[in-house]
């Protein structure tokens, strides 16, 4: 019994042993395989029952359940319009299975905060970096979302190996981040390509997670 009473905080250690090492391949790589989001999520899935359905009834858990699998619909968007990786996709989707209630208290789903954060942190981080490179050329609304390189910089400035051409609709690989400017250049290495960076947004939900559970709590 009393192991059970400890199970939805053994949620939020499982669920930062799962970021971490995910956000350290998101890093490096920009992209973690899809496996160790499905065990995850089952692993997480299973757990989260056993751990909720002690304290809530099933239909309370059906309804935090629900709302935060709702709230990955945007990230779901973004995925088939080719803004975001399906790893970033599973990620979330591995959080609102694994913790769809916070243990410490409050009635918001942790994923609404998280990915809110998240997006917040990511879009701060992507315009700081856009706009620097526009710092030569006239500010406009375009700078706040991607930069005009060169791409001849693009493929050998180690600093722009994750970004890609901002009017692709491929994402990035790992074997060649930078065919996407390739594509948009094509293959003219003096060519201006309006590229912006691809960010390890796994790394902003791990960053996000534990200010979610504490403001979550508060309000």
């Amino acid at each position: 019994m009393e192991i059970i009473k400890m199970l939805p905080y053994f949620l939020v250690v499982l669920n930062f042993a799962i970021f971490i090492p995910a956000s350290v391949l998101d890093i490096k790589y920009r992209e973690v395989p899809l496996w160790y989001w499905y065990v995850g999520s089952k692993i997480g899935l299973v757990v989260s029952i056993l751990a909720f359905s002690f304290y809530y009834p099933i239909k309370v858990l059906l309804i935090y359940y629900s709302i935060s699998i709702f709230s990955v619909l945007g990230l779901l968007i973004a995925y088939l319009m080719g803004h975001m990786g399906a790893g970033d996709l599973w990620a979330s989707i591995f959080l609102a299975l694994s913790l769809p209630i916070n243990p410490f208290g409050g009635f918001l789903p942790p994923i609404l905060l998280t990915l809110l954060i998240a997006s917040i942190l990511e879009l701060i981080t992507r315009t700081v970096l856009t706009v620097k490179d526009c710092r030569n050329m006239k500010l406009n609304k375009r700078c706040l979302s991607a930069a005009p390189i060169k791409a001849r910089e693009l493929l050998n400035n180690k600093k722009y190996r994750w970004y890609f051409a901002q009017k692709s609709t491929k994402n990035i690989s790992i074997d060649e981040p930078h065919e996407t400017i390739i594509e948009e250049s094509n293959g003219n290495l003096n060519e201006i390509v309006w590229a912006q960076p691809g960010l390890p947004y796994i790394l902003f939900i791990l960053i996000s997670l534990p200010i979610s559970l504490i403001v979550s709590t508060i309000i």
